[in-house]
């Protein structure tokens, strides 16, 4: 989805695009620091019908967004 333009990444994209309903899967990670989020980014899924995986570390989830650089 990131090549489709398709990937929000972010609290602000992720939580725009769970309202319009645009997304179809929302990964969150376990080690978010501000339970507010959490719990926001929880009930819009709920709400919305989303489904939702929770990943133990957000540098895994990162990864898996494409927010990092390997060496070639």
């Amino acid at each position: 989805s990131l090549y489709h333009d398709g990937l929000a990444r972010g609290l602000h994209e992720a939580v725009k695009a769970l309202d319009r309903t645009d997304a179809q899967l929302c990964v969150i990670s376990d080690t978010i620091d501000v339970p507010a989020y959490e719990k926001l980014v929880t009930a819009l899924c709920k709400e919305h019908k989303i489904h939702s995986i929770k990943v133990a570390n957000s540098k895994t989830l990162g990864e898996w967004a494409g927010l990092c650089k390997y060496n070639s």
